[in-house]
């Protein structure tokens, strides 16, 4: 939006209408130890040619996808986004009115909408998804709330250590003040004991949370979790990779409740972390306890077709006890590229591009883990990252060193597990090539050093 400055005549109106004279009466109330007593220390304005070339020379010294070669992970991924996407998300019928709340809005975006609810619950073998929330982490703990309030246990959840930190970090903040217990099972061999979690459960539990593929890429005993969970009362909450789904099972099929996942790979760039896109599918009986809007298909006066905000469970729309949740937005815009993007893939594209994940980073982690500098972290399976240690003990320099070539060569994990100081997750998506894989395994491994960097592929 544009700025509008104030006047003389704005600023001595404003004052008359509060009944002061003056700015400076207008912070009489304000100590004068408080006060600065000097200009501040700015530099001169710039004109408009001259602070475009100064942005842009700022800019240039950002490291993004379109400058390095990108092996980052961690719940953001360097996937393909197709160039329609763009098209059809840039729309001024889409992009001026992302975030309907009336059951009366645009009958296009309705329908894009429900087309979106569609393709997540056939993706997730679940019976219904609502229209997106804000993202990954907020939809897994919006999950949890509703497992708590279908249960009506209000004793424990339980998760691996395996689930992403921030995941677990955000659930934690939106139980502080409930009096649930949160108990994450560790998970030191890269996936949790599904016994060592069983022993965790308890007539208390809510719900059993797990990530598919988990924190460190590592595939989990899920079927066998999910028995568990239900075995003791609670709902199961798997939260996934989107992608993944091109080869492995459904949330559904191995028995979720709630399915919930961060929906950036699905048509949206990394943008330096956001904003991203909240995904949430769930069995139909809890429905009723879902967050956000569900868009349902009905049909007009004449009989036609036609599209309407069927549910909206936040409490500016019902009863605020009866509110399931304070979520009072959603991700709309993002939804709507995740509906073209997974239109344009089609089942077969999604597998074919999970299937290029999948080898290119096992070609990555073999060649890795068969130099004398790394070795795997885990003897786990994984699909398209991985976790390497370091034997030298030099994550943060080989990073920089990575940076430095043109690569952003992964995330350490110390920041997160400080057991894990000496190790590097790494992701791989249907983008990196071959070359830039090896180019990668010699800047790791001091093989080869680049003296240019790499170009994007």
């Amino acid at each position: 939006m544009p700025y509008t400055y104030n006047t003389p005549e704005d600023v001595a109106e404003m004052l008359a209408a509060i009944g002061v004279e003056s700015l400076e009466e207008l912070y009489d109330m304000v100590p004068s130890d408080l006060r600065l007593d000097r200009p501040l220390d700015l530099p001169p304005a710039l004109g408009e040619m001259e602070l475009d070339q100064h942005m842009r020379r700022l800019s240039g010294k950002n490291a993004s996808t379109a400058n390095s070669v990108c092996f980052l992970g961690a719940g953001s991924y360097d996937h393909f986004v197709p160039a329609v996407v763009d098209v059809v998300a840039s729309r001024s019928e889409f992009y001026t009115s992302y975030t309907p709340y009336q059951p009366e809005v645009a009958q296009g975006n309705l329908q894009a909408m429900f087309e979106y609810q569609s393709l997540i619950a056939r993706m997730t073998g679940l019976d219904i998804s609502n229209n997106s929330l804000y993202d990954g982490a907020t939809a897994a703990a919006e999950a949890v709330l509703m497992a708590i309030a279908a249960t009506r246990r209000t004793g424990r959840v339980v998760m691996p250590a395996s689930v992403h930190p921030e995941y677990r970090q955000t659930i934690a903040t939106y139980l502080e003040c409930l009096g649930v217990e949160v108990v994450t099972v560790p998970a030191p061999g890269g996936a949790v004991d599904v016994d060592e979690l069983r022993a965790e459960l308890t007539d208390g539990t809510a719900a059993v949370l797990l990530q598919q593929p988990n924190f460190f890429g590592a595939v989990e005993e899920a079927e066998a979790i999910g028995a568990a969970a239900h075995e003791a009362g609670a709902l199961f909450i798997v939260a996934f990779d989107p992608i993944s789904l091109g080869l492995m099972k459904r949330p559904g099929d191995y028995g979720a409740d709630i399915a919930v996942a961060e929906g950036q790979s699905l048509g949206s760039p990394m943008q330096y972390g956001g904003p991203y896109l909240g995904v949430m599918a769930c069995t139909e009986k809890l429905v009723r306890r879902m967050p956000g809007r569900i868009v349902g298909q009905t049909t007009d006066r004449r009989g036609k077709r036609c599209f309407t905000l069927t549910l909206q469970t936040r409490e500016q729309h019902i009863r605020r006890d009866k509110a399931t949740s304070n979520v009072c937005s959603n991700q709309g815009l993002f939804a709507l590229r995740a509906t073209v993007y997974l239109s344009l893939l089609g089942p077969q594209g999604l597998k074919e591009t999970a299937n290029l994940c999948l080898q290119k980073s096992r070609y990555l982690a073999d060649q890795l883990a068969g130099s004398d500098r790394f070795e795997a972290a885990f003897d786990q399976q994984t699909f398209k990252e991985f976790v390497v240690r370091d034997r030298e003990n030099k994550v943060d320099e080989l990073v920089q060193t990575a940076l430095s070539q043109g690569m952003l060569a992964g995330v350490p994990l110390g920041r997160f597990y400080p057991e894990l100081s000496d190790c590097l997750l790494i992701a791989v998506t249907e983008k990196r090539t071959k070359e830039e894989i090896d180019a990668l395994v010699g800047v790791l491994t001091g093989a080869e050093v680049r003296s240019t960097p790499v170009a994007a592929g």
